[in-house]
């Protein structure tokens, strides 16, 4: 069973040894448990998401703790940072919906995914390219058309209900 998010330049080990911590960490509260007769992995995030309300604070406070690493030890653009924010507030508002939530926390993996986003900056500057960040602006991008798009339809709703509640026509 291997750790490793992605196979990373020794070099990039070397610059960053901390690195080698998060990716455990990450591991550990995503993928550490394998399902008996299946190929499906477990970490504590899924396990603590069962217990209520508590459960998915305390994932919350580790995943924020890597979110904070990137940032600030390991200097990630502030549109990957956004990102990797987002996937933790992804994480913590689907995991606190009873029973879907629970299932989300076994196949999201936000720290994992955060942990390749933050491996995938460290191989680009061992490597002396530059950072690119195009991807986490169209994710987030993304991310604002669908809030505003069910803003809209709760807007929408909402301008519905009083419409049928004084029983005249919504437009």
């Amino acid at each position: 069973m291997s750790k490793a998010v992605l196979p990373l330049d020794p070099k990039a080990r070397e610059v960053h040894p901390g690195l080698q911590r998060l990716e455990s960490l990450a591991w550990l509260m995503d993928r550490a448990i394998t399902i008996p007769g299946t190929k499906i992995t477990v970490g504590l995030d899924a396990i603590l998401g069962l217990v209520p309300v508590g459960g998915d604070v305390a994932t919350g406070v580790i995943q924020v703790g890597i979110v904070l690493a990137a940032l600030y030890y390991y200097k990630v653009p502030r549109a990957i940072a956004a990102r990797m924010a987002t996937n933790v507030l992804l994480d913590i508002a689907v995991g606190a919906v009873p029973f879907l939530g629970d299932a989300f926390d076994v196949v999201f993996n936000a720290n994992t995914r955060n942990l390749r986003l933050l491996t995938e900056v460290q191989e680009q500057r061992v490597h002396q390219q530059p950072v690119s960040t195009r991807g986490s602006v169209f994710f987030l991008g993304g991310i604002a058309v669908l809030l505003l798009g069910a803003l809209a339809l709760v807007f929408i709703g909402f301008l519905a209900v009083v419409s049928w509640l004084l029983n005249r026509p919504l437009f």
